[in-house]
């Protein structure tokens, strides 16, 4: 601990340190008047507010080596200016340095610096031992001390014992008071045990010993609606007017949120009325709450609504308010609307955050705008927002869309100058768009950098090239390359394989086809109505149409569902193989059983017309 003050100590400017001999000095024809002048001295620091650690350890350090000591109260005053800093550890080593001071007496007040500070580093623990040195010294606990250990054990989500502490505090009438109730309380509804609370804040109205305060209301309405126990935490609500506890914005915050959660609309305008009648002023959070909720459940008008009312009554509109709107409107596609509320946002003077950009960069991307996503990032820099991960994957992911995958990879580049690094995400994201451009010789060398850059490919990257050598018919490449997933403990799921079943069937090699699904059952991977549609035009593609209706049966007795897609390729097979009438039968039975036709089904029914026309001439 002592290199630990030097190296503090060394740290200190020259000047501060003549200012303490200086100090000193004066005091050393008396050490008494020494003594109690510097504990003043000590005292005003401390309550100062801008007593630094290193100065207090210097303080600390000049009063253990006087003669005679200074009282505990000054070391107390030192302590707890170090503890309020965060330097639990720092206390706990200064108080173990006390203990070797037999004149130095620890009082009940240094006990309960200690305990609290053992209650910060999560070591509770080790707060009771604490207590047994209080009780041999002949203090006894106050309420504080008790609360701090209950407090120390709710935090560290030891219920069972937080409650056999406090039944034994109640029990045998130890210091108690309503913080201690709090303490409780608030650990409870921490732990989802919030009516468990409730029966506690009646046993408090029961006992008469004290009354709850409003803050012990608010954490169980709170946690009720949490729990989804509404109806208890209104019923509660009207309890706390009967029995004349004045709500206050928090109360009233807890219940709307929780109301408009699950669509009790009326409900929530009533209690916000009654929230003014009671003089109760609705803040920032109350409206964001709203606006929020509203926003998730698409009501934009209302939300907008919401948000006028809330500058009208002089409450400023936050960032947090302005991102549920801007979202609102991004997932809505009205992107004007979002532009006009991120300029009103400045004009308010809130500041943008990186949230608000890119919930507009996405939103911009997602519809092929990159020039003006493009825009929107310079804007941003120009704003002192840096881009993130997610700027720059949106931007990536919305030129590749466009076919703009040149573009991307120069992106990628940008990212490094810009000391932001790609992830995993960013680099599916360039594999999968070359894949789709049949540009899996440079897919793979995004891949070599990608490992190289200490990353390692998912299931994701994999599926986009084995997809890639599909796709060109490169079913050796594809299979050395799912070998090689395989090898690296990465296994395939049914979209993988459903990948590699398309590529055998689009070749013809239906023994291999065949063997895949085999594999697939026995190693418990699902087929899908997928796996055996794709087995289905495998046959249809060789005019094997008996085997292809065989698969199609088969569906039904495995228990998968026929979907559109199923009976599409199944009658366009027929078609081709000049079966009209079973085609038609078919179309018949895909709308018997409720299934929709699509844009593939129309186009089906329209060479079916076609067919037959020539046929009659």
């Amino acid at each position: 601990m002592n290199r630990i003050i030097s190296s503090r100590a060394s740290c200190n400017p020259i000047s501060l340190f003549s200012f303490f001999t200086t100090q000193f000095r004066s005091f050393a024809a008396n050490p008494h008047h020494r003594s109690t002048s510097f504990e003043k001295y000590v005292h005003q620091r401390c309550r100062s507010g801008n007593l630094e650690v290193d100065e207090a350890l210097s303080h600390f350090h000049s009063m253990i080596r006087m003669h005679p000591l200074p009282s505990i109260w000054a070391f107390n005053h030192l302590l707890s200016t170090i503890s309020k800093k965060n330097q639990f550890s720092t206390v706990l080593c200064l108080y173990r340095e006390m203990r070797d001071y037999v004149l130095l007496e620890p009082d009940l007040c240094t006990f309960n610096i200690v305990m609290k500070c053992l209650c910060s580093l999560k070591k509770v623990d080790l707060g009771f031992p604490v207590l047994g040195v209080l009780l041999k010294h002949g203090l006894q606990p106050d309420y504080y001390t008790l609360s701090t250990l209950l407090h120390g054990l709710c935090t560290q989500g030891l219920m069972v014992s937080a409650l056999e502490l406090f039944r034994d505090i109640v029990d045998k009438a130890h210091p108690c008071n309503v913080v201690t109730y709090a303490t409780i309380i608030n650990g409870l509804c921490k732990d989802g045990q919030s009516l468990k609370a409730l029966g506690l804040l009646r046993q408090m109205h029961e006992n008469g010993r004290m009354k709850p305060d409003v803050e012990c209301y608010n954490t169980i309405i709170d946690g009720l609606c949490k729990e989804q126990q509404l109806d208890e935490a209104l019923s509660l609500f009207q309890d706390l007017i009967k029995k004349r506890v004045l709500p206050d914005v928090i109360t009233f915050n807890s219940l709307i949120h929780g109301l408009i959660k699950f669509d009790r609309w009326e409900e929530a305008a009533r209690l916000l009325s009654d929230m003014h009648d009671r003089g109760v002023s609705p803040d920032a959070t109350t409206y964001n709450a709203l606006i929020d909720l509203l926003c998730k459940q698409g009501k934009i008008d209302k939300a907008i609504s919401l948000f006028e009312l809330m500058s009208r009554k002089g409450i400023k509109p936050d960032v947090f308010t302005f991102n549920s709107l801007i979202d609102c409107f991004c997932k809505l596609v009205k992107l004007t609307e979002a532009s006009q509320y991120l300029q009103k946002m400045i004009d308010c003077g809130v500041s943008p955050n990186v949230v608000t950009y890119n919930t507009l960069l996405d939103a911009l991307c997602k519809k092929g705008r990159t020039l003006e996503a493009l825009n929107l990032v310079q804007a941003m820099i120009d704003h002192g927002v840096k881009p993130d991960i997610v700027t720059y994957n949106s931007l990536m992911h919305g030129l590749c869309c466009s076919g703009e995958w040149k573009e991307a990879i120069k992106l990628l580049n940008m990212m490094k100058s810009r000391a932001v690094s790609p992830n995993v995400f960013t680099f599916n994201i360039l594999v999968d768009a070359l894949c789709k451009e049949r540009r899996t010789k440079e897919a793979l060398t995004i891949l070599g950098l990608m490992t190289r850059r200490g990353l390692h490919p998912d299931l994701v990257t994999y599926s986009s090239l084995l997809n890639g050598f599909c796709h060109l018919g490169q079913m050796e490449k594809a299979m050395r390359l799912f070998n090689g997933m395989v090898s690296r403990d990465i296994f395939p799921n049914t979209w993988t394989l459903n990948i590699l079943l398309n590529g055998f069937c689009e070749q013809g090699v239906m023994d291999k086809a065949e063997k895949l699904v085999e594999a697939m059952i026995q190693r418990g991977i699902k087929t899908d109505t997928f796996s055996y549609s794709i087995l289905i035009k495998g046959y249809c593609l060789r005019g094997d149409m008996d085997t292809a209706q065989q698969v199609f049966d088969q569906m039904a007795v495995e228990g998968i569902l026929h979907n559109t897609v199923s009976y599409n390729t199944l009658v366009n097979g027929y078609i081709k193989g000049k079966r009209i009438d079973i085609a038609l039968k078919l179309l018949k039975d895909m709308i018997m059983k409720g299934l929709l036709p699509n844009q593939v089904t129309r186009h089906i029914l329209k060479s079916i017309h076609s067919k037959r026309l020539v046929g009659s001439v």
